[in-house]
């Protein structure tokens, strides 16, 4: 009898031993962990969904009063050129087709003019295009025979160039010489021309031509620069050691660049249009933001929240979900802390993630993890400053998303890491577990001050359905935030004259200077900036992204056509040479319009 019952006995003991371990386990020590009871989650896991290679075929479309590429090298930082110009809201179309690239006044042929890549039938017709009164823009002008069209003399290819310093000068250091290497990791190639008979735009640090065009009927231009892989660099955040300062600085050494080649198409297409970069009326927006990662500054938020509202203003508090307590603090996030978050929420402002430890090991030694990580079972336990047990890229994000949701109610979009830590599967992970938006680099380290669509792995092959809003203004370095408040607001102005964006990062660790520098800086641009947070930037910003506009001549005049995949309002369309110099687009979901132009 005991034989026969053995089995089952041996069943039940294993049972027993299994839930005695399960016990142990998910039992948390309240001396370590703040617990919340009955709550767990989030229950769906969340899965790396690897994105398809993005296809040049995606960006051929279009009429041919846009700016046309023409890639003669698709294993070329052609991306970098659809994320910049899509920032800067030129509108592109590219191809690998010449023959309809030069139905296009306007044509940037990248990265190379050679006969390599072109055939003498082509490289004639390239010339023949300027002859006629269209511009062909070309960045290495290897071979051909077409020096002489250009105006320039045999180039020379190195990395070793590192500054560009345009001819036309601004009275501003930043923008009248540009980094476009480093003597360090991140070189960019670049092509020095000798002089010839073109007019120099811009010159490298070695007397080189960098930058010219020859008028011949139309213009035929050249830009040394690799102007694709130096915004594929920048963009994926693998520019650092270019940026003269890594933040508090102005660093447009990327959108000084785009623009000149936005200029060469607005003086070369018939009808040229731009989608502006800021909000209808405005000259610039400034997202100011808030990293919540010290005890007192749940409490503190709260200061700054109805500052803002009082200006009737949203801001963003990127809240850290610290149950841990660590090398780093003590726990500040229990009911308490999520009573204030509610509170945020209640003055009407944005609560973004900011991590659940806030290690500097999110960037390096951090594991992806396998997107099943829940609370109460995700303990990340911060040991020193760069180390951390037991956390995850993927835990990170979902648990502290999973908890400002299910116990304060709020919607979370947007994500900011701890000391900027950037890892290179980070925008792949925000995808997967619900991010739509990320401010987690500085706008000097990607030398734009615009936000730009992301990438799978930070490198050159996939678009990520995520947005980045790169930090201007932060906090940390000396000297105090208000007594930088005068060289803050001349950043602002700087970027305001390109309609730039401008975000701010306070740490509400103190309620007394930083929030008299908040509410100085938010006064001086009061009905001059878009002032808000991260979401509503955010959702304005990819609508305008995602809009298809085209023009096309109709009559005596021209007609612009919209449609806009996403709602979107407040969208200026910019006519540089219409008699009516702008439109204004406010479209549903799926909506389309028709607008004359006089």
């Amino acid at each position: 009898m005991f034989r026969r019952r053995l089995p089952l006995l041996l069943l039940v003991l294993a049972v027993l031993l299994a839930g005695g371990w399960w016990w142990w386990r998910e039992r948390p020590d309240p001396s370590v962990m703040h617990v919340f009871p009955g709550v767990r989650g989030p229950a769906q896991a969340s899965k790396i969904v690897e994105p398809p290679r993005t296809r040049i075929a995606q960006f051929d479309r279009g009429g041919p009063h846009r700016l046309a590429i023409l890639v003669t090298d698709p294993q070329s930082g052609w991306l970098g050129l659809v994320r910049g110009f899509r920032a800067h809201g030129v509108p592109i179309t590219v191809t690998q087709d010449p023959a309809k690239a030069m139905t296009h006044k306007v044509v940037l042929v990248y990265p190379i003019v050679s006969g390599r890549v072109l055939t003498a039938g082509q490289l004639r017709a390239l010339a023949q295009h300027v002859r006629d009164g269209g511009t062909v823009l070309a960045f290495n002008l290897a071979g051909g025979g077409l020096g002489e069209l250009f105006g320039v003399g045999p180039g020379t290819e190195a990395s070793s160039r590192l500054r560009l310093r345009w001819s036309k000068t601004t009275g501003e250091p930043e923008a009248d010489e540009i980094v476009v290497s480093s003597a360090g990791e991140a070189k960019v190639a670049s092509v020095g021309y000798a002089p010839g008979t073109a007019q120099v735009a811009a010159r490298f640090d070695d007397g080189s031509t960098a930058a010219a065009c020859r008028q011949v009927g139309g213009q035929a231009c050249v830009l040394g620069v690799d102007l694709g892989s130096l915004a594929q660099r920048s963009m994926n955040g693998r520019a650092e050691a270019l940026a003269r300062r890594y933040v508090n600085g102005y660093e447009p050494s990327l959108d000084s660049l785009f623009r000149w080649v936005r200029d060469l198409y607005v003086a070369g297409e018939p009808m040229p249009w731009l989608v502006s970069t800021a909000p209808a009326g405005k000259q610039v927006s400034i997202l100011f933001t808030h990293d919540v990662d010290y005890g007192p500054s749940v409490r503190n938020a709260l200061a700054y929240a109805d500052a803002l509202k009082a200006r009737d203003i949203r801001g963003t508090f990127y809240v850290q979900t610290k149950y841990m307590k660590d090398y780093n603090d003590k726990v500040f996030f229990d009911e308490a802390a999520v009573a204030d978050v509610k509170g945020l929420l209640a003055r009407g402002q944005e609560v973004g993630s900011h991590t659940v430890a806030h290690s500097g090991a999110f960037e390096h030694t951090m594991s992806l993890g396998d997107g099943r990580e829940r609370y109460p079972r995700y303990r990340p336990f911060v040991e020193t400053v760069d180390t951390v047990r037991g956390a995850s890229i993927l835990g990170e994000l979902r648990v502290s998303k999973f908890l400002l949701e299910r116990l304060a109610g709020a919607q979370v979009v947007s994500f900011r890491p701890g000391r900027l830590a950037y890892p290179f599967t980070l925008p792949q992970a925000l995808d997967a577990s619900g991010y739509r938006y990320s401010s987690s680099i500085t706008a000097n380290t990607v030398l734009t001050h615009l936000p730009f669509q992301l990438t799978d792995g930070r490198a050159d092959g996939a678009l990520q359905p995520v947005f980045e809003f790169p930090v201007a203004i932060e906090d940390e370095a000396p000297p105090p935030l208000l007594q930088r408040l005068d060289s803050a607001d001349a950043l602002v102005a700087r970027v305001a004259r390109d309609r730039g964006v401008v975000t701010v990062l306070i740490h509400p660790n103190t309620i007394g200077d930083k929030l008299a520098f908040e509410a100085a800086l938010a006064d001086r641009w009061k009905g001059r900036a878009w002032m808000g947070a991260t979401d509503r930037f955010g959702d304005w910003w990819s609508a305008r992204d995602a809009l298809e506009l085209d023009v096309e001549p109709r009559g005596a005049g021209w007609t612009l056509t919209a449609a806009a995949p996403r709602a979107v309002s407040g969208v200026e369309i910019l006519l540089p040479k219409a008699s009516s110099k702008t439109v204004t687009l406010a479209l549903p979901e799926g909506g389309r319009s028709t607008t004359a132009i006089p």
